[in-house]
């Protein structure tokens, strides 16, 4: 059979199908669609028998780029309550469990929590490889199995019998526990001594490994944060042993494998930029030279562009809470790391901040040197318009991470810090505190 006789004969099934939907037709169904509508039926009436939430483990983009988020759906008359741990405001909508290339949970009408990553922005044009259309793949035990229809990611809905605000905030304090940190190294089976790379924000572990001669192998995997630690979104093999996430420490001075065979330690910044913000200034004796060319390379781009001027301030670290009522929140959380600069648009004189959102982490092996891992341009400061120049000033700053960190003190007996690139030592610049 060609294909295209298989396509006529199932868009034939389907149409038949739509037709005849109700349980006192289903008689008049082929077999296959008998129990493709069976298990339409039975799962509606799972979704809706259950009076209590959903867990919804979510990971969109077909890369897991941006790792995996618990969401909490509640069923109901065909519609969806929705929240999760990135917005505690609950959303209704509408939902539809349907035969689409097979049975389908579909998310219909537009809820800001369950459409979050595949909604478009000027800055995610392409959105972030959200699914709204979630394939029936079976059941385990009470739960549900799902994957994303476009970008085939596993996800599962377990049923809660516990309020899901209590398990958000528990959620959200484990985030918070592992930002600004990294993972020493550690002895992993036949691989020897690895490097753990962690991307708290994105979610994202990296583990580095010997590879030939001097050259290093890179293995990553997404995960999702739990009230206990993280879990990968599936188990990966390190030199023969079996890791599938991390369980934190009562103190949160270690992590140990879930299988319990393997423990590392949590290292910390040697500045607090998860709590607090600092300036650089790139001027002449507060920075490097080629630093301070990069800046004036960017700043020509963008007068010759947008007739703008970027000032010699950039800032490192948390929106404060003075940014965050002036409009400064994340693309995500409220909260967030940026590396900020302040424009001036010549032509109207007028003044904004733009901001790029970025983790900062310590060095696992080296603590005392910072990796500036970038993200993504924040939407409320409107980074998109001025992508095509600033994107080479946040290139130039990261792919110079990680920094070494010297405390150094003035003559009035204040703190302040000098960075310099574990890379090139001619690159470094001043850091300090914002008061």
């Amino acid at each position: 059979m060609n294909n295209k006789q298989i396509l006529a004969l199932a868009t034939g099934a389907l149409l038949w199908m739509s037709s005849c939907t109700s349980s006192g037709d289903l008689d008049k169904l082929p077999e296959a669609a008998v129990r493709t509508q069976e298990a339409i039926n039975e799962t509606v009436t799972a979704l809706e028998g259950h009076s209590g939430y959903w867990r919804l483990t979510y990971y969109p983009d077909s890369k897991r780029a941006y790792g995996g988020y618990s969401m909490y759906v509640q069923f109901k008359d065909g519609r969806v309550t929705a929240l999760s741990e990135l917005s505690t405001t609950s959303t209704n909508s509408t939902y539809a469990v349907r035969n689409i290339d097979m049975p389908t949970l579909a998310f219909d009408t537009r809820s800001n929590v369950l459409h979050h990553f595949s909604t478009s922005t000027e800055y995610f044009r392409n959105a972030r490889g959200g699914d709204f259309e979630l394939l029936l793949m079976g059941k385990s035990g009470d739960s549900i199995l799902l994957q994303g229809r476009k970008y085939r990611n596993r996800m599962s809905l377990v049923p809660m019998t516990t309020d899901p605000a209590t398990e958000i905030a528990a959620l959200q304090a484990m985030a918070q526990k592992f930002q600004g940190r990294g993972l020493a190294p550690v002895t992993i089976g036949t691989a020897g001594q690895v490097e753990l790379h962690l991307h708290p924000t994105y979610r994202q572990l990296e583990f580095i490994l010997a590879g030939e001669g001097t050259e290093k192998k890179t293995e990553q995997v997404a995960f999702a944060y739990t009230t206990e630690g993280l879990r990968f979104y599936e188990p990966i093999t390190i030199g023969g042993v079996t890791i599938s996430g991390f369980r934190l420490s009562s103190d949160g001075g270690s992590v140990t494998s879930l299988e319990g065979g393997l423990t590392t330690t949590l290292v910390s910044l040697p500045i607090d930029l998860v709590g607090k913000s600092y300036v650089a200034y790139l001027t002449t004796d507060y920075a490097s030279s080629g630093l301070i060319s990069y800046f004036t390379k960017v700043n020509k781009s963008l007068y010759s562009q947008r007739k703008a001027r970027m000032s010699a301030r950039t800032y490192f670290g948390v929106n404060t809470e003075a940014d965050q009522k002036t409009g400064l929140v994340g693309n995500d959380t409220q909260v967030t790391s940026f590396i900020t600069m302040p424009i001036f648009e010549q032509a109207d004189g007028s003044y904004t901040r733009l901001s790029y959102e970025a983790d900062f982490v310590p060095v696992g092996s080296d603590p005392t040197q910072i990796d500036v891992l970038a993200r993504d341009g924040n939407e409320t400061t409107w980074w998109y318009w001025y992508a095509g120049s600033a994107d080479y000033w946040i290139s130039r700053l990261s792919s110079r991470a990680p920094y070494k960190v010297e405390t150094l003190t003035d003559t009035a007996g204040d703190t302040y810090y000098k960075l310099t690139s574990a890379k090139d030592e001619k690159t470094w610049f001043y850091l300090y505190e914002v008061k």
